[in-house]
């Protein structure tokens, strides 16, 4: 006897949610000294995926096991399923975060100096804070169109929206207009994942050539950098490439088997492997982060050492301008 879709998409959906937690817990814990210490940025925009990541699996992942399971959907339901389904899955901070070391690995590798920005942790605050308000923005009007499909109740399968509907979950998102349908929920949400993903690509090769440019001024691998800096420099260019040949390839087989919804809707696989690739971002990229920080071999993320000044012994005897320059100032 075959498993159902329904079975098969609670097990996917148990199985993405216990790795997502694992994974973004044990990364919260090797970021919890960044915020006190110098790295209060990079902490911010790591918190800021972690947290994205548990609402995808903790909310949506959730809504879809209750509703395999039997339950019956309401139109509430069905609403904070599509939205939070669509508000999670944006690249933009994906996109800050790759920006952000991108800039830096950039004045690093070309010796620009950084202009002094004391409050950096504040402007990346009012970032992360606008990219939510924005994502909230773009998708807050998938809200009145999303409702509980009476079609599905009913078996009949000729809604001229079936392909608006979350696979094996009786909820659609009827626009009730072809032109809304058609500029908002076609042209610009599409437009809204991948376009960010598109400029994500071309910034990560980027930062692959940077990082070759880089490897060349070594001596014998070593970098004559700033210590921790840049560390964490190279450390968090090298996961947003990692990010993007994740994102990459999910997006686009999500995006082609959508496309074809209506001619793979019949197979029991169709609703469980739609969940994986939507929801196998949020819970891989953590055991990402921490395999990169791994190689670095830094025993956490923000617990680099600080070198602490030799003392001179007090035999030593200095030179003339030294001691002048210790007498005067």
């Amino acid at each position: 006897m075959k498993p159902s879709a329904d079975v098969l998409e609670i097990i996917a959906c148990t199985l993405l949610i216990l790795v997502s937690f694992v994974g973004n817990v044990c990364l919260f814990y090797s970021t919890r000294k960044c915020m006190t210490g110098r790295l209060e940025t990079s902490f911010l925009l790591i918190f800021s995926l972690i947290f994205v990541h548990l609402i995808k699996n903790l909310v949506v992942n959730v809504i879809k096991i209750v509703y395999s399971s039997g339950f019956m959907s309401d139109s509430a339901g069905c609403k904070v399923l599509h939205f939070m389904a669509a508000l999670t899955t944006s690249w933009h901070r994906c996109l800050h975060f790759a920006l952000l070391y991108h800039q830096k690995l950039y004045q690093t590798v070309q010796h620009l100096s950084e202009p002094p920005n004391p409050d950096h942790q504040k402007h990346s605050l009012k970032v992360v804070s606008a990219l939510w308000m924005a994502g909230v923005a773009v998708y807050l009007p998938v809200l009145p169109y999303t409702r509980k499909s009476e079609y599905l109740n009913a078996g009949n399968d000729t809604d001229p929206l079936s392909t608006n509907r979350i696979p094996n979950v009786d909820c659609l998102t009827d626009f009730g207009n072809k032109q809304v349908e058609f500029y908002y929920g076609k042209v610009f949400l599409v437009l809204i994942d991948s376009l960010p993903l598109a400029i994500l690509v071309f910034v990560c090769f980027w930062m692959s050539f940077l990082l070759s440019e880089r490897k060349k001024m070594t001596y014998d691998d070593i970098w004559i950098g700033d210590g921790d800096s840049a560390i964490e420099i190279l450390r968090g260019a090298k996961f947003s490439i990692l990010l993007m040949w994740l994102i990459t390839p999910l997006w686009i087989s999500h995006f082609v088997l959508v496309c074809f919804l209506k001619d793979l809707a019949a197979c029991a696989l169709f609703p469980a492997v739609l969940t994986a690739l939507s929801s196998g971002f949020s819970a891989l990229s953590p055991f990402l982060l921490m395999l990169v920080n791994y190689k670095m071999k830094l025993m956490s993320f923000c617990d680099a050492k600080e070198e602490k000044p030799t003392p001179q012994p007090a035999s030593v005897i200095l030179s003339p301008h030294a001691y002048w320059q210790k007498t005067l100032f």
